[in-house]
């Protein structure tokens, strides 16, 4: 650990403040041997010493720690910074143009005021939390930053944990169903089933495999992934998940691929898009589909692929949202809408995917392959800072897709549009269109929308495979619209037309809505909506009431005369991370039947626990068609480098906080705050931290609250950015875990007062050495220690030096007494 803290607290009150952390902190404001911490002279002074105090600490900008700086901070409360520790660091932090002008305003320096900086436009301040310094630059000086596979990782990154070189995770998803009432299932308890999901990295190269065993064992997919960060691309080979842009749609398929996509990639989805509007299931689950952000049903469905025409609610409709949760407790979503997904590259920079091999069918059975060859892909590029253009296509046994897009972001609004032609053996040849404009105007604390989209396809339209068309509307329009009112108010609208082809019937709907927050914690909702579809018209109003209790807690009632449909929803959350709580429960009121939806979700150390009641209606939105109670558990085994450890479910990365054994099986907390945590280490091995996402960065804090007393643990902080799916072993603690006190003496008895220097291990002289501070009566404190002979030289032009020899028994705190001056050895 560092002893910054030490510095300023020896030059600024002539006494010591220990740095080591938990009961060691306690032990050292006691005993006759060291001085209690006394109040700083003058609490507006950073260094009332009368004297400059040669320093070093961290570098910080926002947060990341770029790495350490030499400084002084002088007598007059100036900072004084060594720039040959400085600039290496600012480089590449700042443009060419800002590092050049600071480069040429601090030629032939070697230190540098924090006032001289800012008139270079760099700002410095002192940071009392670390007692390092931070640094702070404004946009422009910052370097136009190119983004990578992790949607933007900095280019300077910070003082980083190397992931461990092999690593391996195996989750499990143990969940059983007792079924009340299921018109394809008999009641009572259905055969558990077990969902697992393993990956293993191996110098880069990740397997993962998906598998359920139910009855027997369903291997789900299997596939070696390679991400190649110098060129921001993604390699694939084996079950692929193929990602499409515009109409060409996709489809799952045995083959290889290759990705650059500047979103976080999520290859763990349950679900796969296979065309516009069709998706495939992986295992049975509950799908709730929300039409225009209403929800309107909530159905039960086998694993296969589904089309979303074939349900009579998502007709006509612009915008359906369906929102899966499988029985493990795991929630995706999964849009369909008119609104194509449309983003600005930025000049020159490209995004592309390429896949090919044979297409699977996915059935309860697990992947089926076929000998039906297919090959899809993208490309798209940035123009202009405006222009964004692309071309994809999609070929399969004979049938194929061929596309272009485009989005331009004019001074009136984004324009985009995607074009494409279609040749299907059973169908036919046909083409597809669709445009869309979006438009915010207004001051920034009303901003107005509008959106509009428009679509129209041939009649014998379709995506590779299809063996019929369902092309029931020659063309469809919407429009939204919102705008606040008041800091608290705003009114939209939204409006959806689909002309029918030939006896299909035209359809429209039309929705608006207010809402009020009538105060901090209470906000209303009020739709109005009108439907004229099938050969139906039907109108109605939902009220919705949202009060928030506390900080994690909320109520919710609302009634829906549309769907003849009333509900109250409660949710809460107990406690922060290990041995939290979540509940949620509601009760839904229709014309023919009442229903009761709960759940709560227990997170423990090792394992998730869960129990879901679930009710759901039929499709036109009255009788029970379907209700179950489902229980689940998830666990994980993980490895990395050696280490084994039990941990809840890992959906990416994860981290092992190994507990050394100097510790003496003092338990390891993760992210310690207010006596929550979310990670401990026991008997089932060290703290298992198993949720580090890909390429973002994750801070971990930890500590050992009863490690022996001056234990010193180290930094307590370990700064991650995960490559996908790696695995940490973090050490915590070591050898060097003894921390010393003691006093200085010159020859005369006198004290060594507010004295700089360095300890150096007599057996390790290559190991960087421990800095060594007193105060007013020449008493310090070191960390980092382990038993051996030390000895403790000046920094400055003195040639006195001190000897330290910690005994092979020494465990956290050793008082070494009062030390004098010796020749040195």
């Amino acid at each position: 650990m560092k002893l910054w803290p030490i510095a300023l607290a020896t030059a600024a009150a002539g006494t010591l403040a220990s740095p080591v952390s938990g009961s060691a902190q306690a032990s050292l404001t006691q005993g006759d041997d060291v001085v209690r911490t006394a109040p700083r002279p003058n609490p507006e002074r950073l260094n009332p010493s009368g004297r400059d105090i040669h320093l070093g600490g961290p570098l910080q900008d926002g947060q990341f720690i770029l790495g350490e700086v030499d400084y002084v901070l002088t007598a007059d409360d100036k900072l004084l910074v060594d720039l040959s520790t400085l600039m290496p660091l600012l480089q590449s932090r700042l443009s060419e143009s800002a590092f050049a002008r600071v480069a040429v305003g601090t030629a032939g320096r070697q230190t540098v005021t924090a006032e001289a900086l800012a008139d270079l436009g760099i700002g410095l301040e002192y940071n009392p939390a670390n007692f390092g310094l931070i640094v702070r630059l404004t946009a422009e000086d910052r370097p136009l930053q190119s983004i990578s596979i992790n949607g933007g990782m900095p280019t300077a990154a910070p003082v980083l944990t190397e992931p461990a070189r092999f690593s391996a995770s195996l989750s499990g998803y143990l969940t059983s169903s007792y079924v009340h009432q299921s018109a394809g299932s008999d009641r009572g308890f259905d055969t558990p089933s077990l969902i697992l999901d393993g990956a293993a990295r191996f110098g880069g190269v990740v397997l993962e495999t998906e598998a359920t065993v139910y009855d027997e064992v369903r291997r789900d997919g299997t596939r070696l992934i390679y991400d190649d960060l110098a060129r921001t691309a993604r390699y694939s080979l084996g079950d692929l998940e193929v990602a499409s842009r515009g109409f060409a749609g996709a489809a799952p398929m045995l083959g290889i691929g290759v990705v650059r996509s500047y979103s976080q990639l999520d290859p763990q989805r349950n679900i796969q898009p296979r065309g516009q509007r069709t998706f495939t299931l992986e295992r049975a689950a509950t799908v709730e589909t929300f039409i225009n952000g209403r929800p309107v049903q909530s159905t039960r469905l086998e694993a296969g692929t589904y089309d979303i025409r074939d349900f009579p609610f998502a007709q006509g409709a612009n915008d359906v949202r369906m929102v899966i949760r499988d029985d493990a407790g795991r929630e995706t979503a999964i849009n369909f809408s008119l609104n194509f997904d449309r983003s600005l590259l930025a000049q020159g920079l490209a995004e592309f995917g390429l896949f090919a091999g044979t297409e699977t069918d996915m059935g309860p059975d697990g992947p089926n392959y076929s000998d039906r060859v297919a090959v899809s892909g993208f490309y798209r590029r940035g123009m202009t800072e405006s222009l964004t253009a692309g071309t994809n296509f999609r070929y399969s046994d004979g049938d194929g897709v061929v596309g272009a897009e485009m989005i331009w972001a004019s001074p009136i609004g984004s324009i985009g549009g995607d074009l494409a032609l279609s040749s299907v053996d059973r169908v036919g040849e046909g083409w597809a269109l669709n445009l869309g404009y979006e438009l915010a105007f207004g001051p920034e604390d009303r901003t107005r929308s509008l959106s509009a989209t428009f679509q129209t396809v041939s009649e014998n339209w379709a995506s590779p495979g299809a063996d019929r068309v369902n092309n029931p509307f020659a063309w469809e329009a919407g429009l939204t619209y919102s705008q606040p009112l008041t800091p608290t108010q705003y009114v939209a609208f939204d409006t959806f037309y689909s002309s029918g082809r030939h006896d299909n019937p035209d359809q429209m709907t039309f929705r608006g809505s207010y809402g009020w927050r009538l105060t901090p914690s209470l906000t209303w909702l009020m739709e109005g909506i009108y439907e004229d579809r099938a050969d139906r018209q039907d109108y109605g109003a939902r009220l919705t009431l949202n009060y928030r209790i506390g900080q994690s807690s909320s109520v919710r009632a609302e009634v829906d005369t549309f769907r003849d449909r009333q509900r109250i929803e409660y949710n809460t959350l107990r406690g922060q991370g290990v041995n939290s709580v979540s509940l949620n429960g509601s009760l839904d009121h229709t014309r023919d039947s009442y229903g009761v939806n709960a759940a709560a979700n227990a997170v423990l150390n090792r394992a998730e626990l869960g129990v879901n009641h679930q009710t759901l209606f039929a499709s036109d939105g009255g009788r029970i068609s379907d209700q179950r109670t489902i229980l689940s558990a998830g666990s994980a085994i993980v490895f990395a480098d050696g280490a084994f450890a039990v941990s809840r479910p890992v959906y990416d990365g994860f981290a092992i906080l190994d507990p050394h054994h100097s510790l003496k099986g003092a338990s390891v907390y993760v992210d310690p705050h207010r006596g929550h945590y979310t990670a401990r280490s026991g008997w089932l091995g060290g703290a298992v931290t198993p949720e580090v996402s890909a390429y973002s960065l994750r801070t971990l804090t930890y500590d050992a609250p009863q490690a022996p007393t001056g234990y010193d643990i180290g930094t307590g902080t370990a700064q991650l950015i995960a490559p996908y799916r790696a695995g940490y072993r973090i050490g915590v603690g070591s050898n060097y875990s003894v921390s010393v006190v003691g006093a200085l003496r010159n020859a005369d008895g006198s004290p060594v007062a507010l004295w700089i220097g360095e300890a150096v291990e007599i057996a390790n002289p290559e190991r960087a050495p421990a800095r060594v501070f007193t105060n007013a009566s020449g008493r310090f404190s070191l960390t980092g220690l382990r038993p051996g002979l030390w000895r403790i030289q000046t920094s400055n032009t003195t040639d006195a030096v001190y000897y330290i020899d910690v005994p092979a028994d020494a465990e956290g705190l050793y008082r070494a007494g009062e030390l004098k001056p010796e020749p040195r050895k």
